[in-house]
């Protein structure tokens, strides 16, 4: 595993337990474009990214979304979801929604409550925020210029999409917590401790 960041704190903090780093430039706009700066340093044909911002998820789940390439040579890239439950978590702007299609390949990511109605209905799903590429899609994606709805939604997926790559969604039972505001610290903060008791 490499943790690749710009900050110094970080690279001290993941030297300082025994971890490897790579540092890199400060200007990449997304995480990909950063995580696609390491990339062309490693030759897997496989490259996760674990954000940071997503600090609590079930392992297994990162077995499933590398498990999808092996079936689905069409597949690019791959990410995850889970159901939304509350109405406020629906209409929650920093609660990334995804909306896939019976195959599970991704449609569209939004902060907006989409698909319509979907509470009533079909049932929300909540992306959580990890990924999972083909090298060669990552190199590919991290060269194309970012798109309009990758500019509004400030979703760097949508990047992919627009350009006619493929993203596969990943179904979890395990709900997640993603760190978008300082309120979600304690959040996560809270499962953190539970899952220790």
């Amino acid at each position: 595993m490499v943790v690749a960041t710009d900050d110094a704190r970080i690279a001290d903090a993941v030297r300082g337990f025994g971890g490897t780093v790579i540092t890199t430039r400060s200007d990449h706009a997304t995480g990909t474009d950063r995580v696609a700066e390491v990339a062309k340093q490693l030759r897997h044909d496989i490259i996760v990214n674990l954000q940071g911002d997503e600090p609590v998820f079930d392992p297994q789940l990162i077995v499933a979304m590398v498990a999808v390439f092996a079936k689905h040579a069409d597949v690019d890239i791959v990410t995850a979801c889970h159901a939304l439950h509350k109405e406020a978590d629906f209409e929650n702007p920093n609660i990334v929604k995804v909306v896939f299609d019976m195959r599970g390949r991704a449609l569209y990511f939004s902060r907006a409550p989409v698909p319509f109605g979907a509470m009533e209905t079909r049932g929300a799903f909540r992306h959580v925020g990890v990924y999972a590429y083909r090298r060669a899609a990552l190199l590919k994606m991290a060269k194309l210029p970012r798109t309009a709805l990758e500019v509004s939604e400030r979703l760097e997926q949508l990047r992919a999409l627009e350009n006619g790559m493929t993203i596969a969604v990943v179904e979890t039972e395990h709900e997640t917590v993603g760190v978008d505001v300082p309120s979600d610290v304690k959040k996560v903060e809270k499962l953190l401790q539970h899952s220790l008791d």
